[in-house]
């Protein structure tokens, strides 16, 4: 009976790799969690935004404003057609207060975030092309992100 022991070093191995990356996962501040989420967050809801999904991304938007951005998101489907979309900045704040989230300051904390977005869009009847500058408002509601909606130039 020949015994092959490959399985223990292997098995040692990967319960290294393992735990390393769970130490790594572990160092990572709540900011770097938060804005990590953020970014997931906002690829999700623009993607279903743009793409004139059913729901349009609602279940990103508060609770406070869902009913309205839906209502508001059906006249969107009908007239809107997105031709291009770019992130052109990302503001975080903190209580209000502008935060500053760089490699001197990797663990200031935010609860919310602003994002600007150009957008070149063909709205109907008329089908001119329209290039404009929209902010997106985002807050850190425990540990989920969630728009504050503002559908005006979408619809003007």
């Amino acid at each position: 009976m020949s015994s092959n022991k490959p399985f223990p070093r292997n098995w040692i191995g990967t319960l290294l790799i393992a735990l390393s990356l769970t130490l790594v996962w572990g160092c990572a501040s709540n900011t770097e969690k938060n804005i990590e989420m953020l970014d997931k967050t906002l690829r999700v809801y623009n993607n279903a935004f743009e793409s004139k999904s059913e729901d349009g991304g609602s279940g990103y938007v508060l609770n406070d404003y869902r009913m309205d951005y839906l209502l508001k998101y059906g006249d969107i489907q009908g007239r809107v057609s997105f031709l291009q979309a770019q992130t052109l900045n990302i503001a975080y704040f903190k209580d209000g207060k502008p935060m500053e989230i760089s490699e001197e300051n990797p663990e200031g904390e935010v609860d919310e975030a602003v994002i600007t977005m150009r957008y070149k869009v063909t709205i109907s009847p008329s089908n001119r092309l329209k290039t404009f500058i929209h902010e997106q408002r985002w807050k850190l509601k425990g540990k989920i992100w969630r728009l504050e909606p503002n559908l005006k130039p979408f619809l003007q």
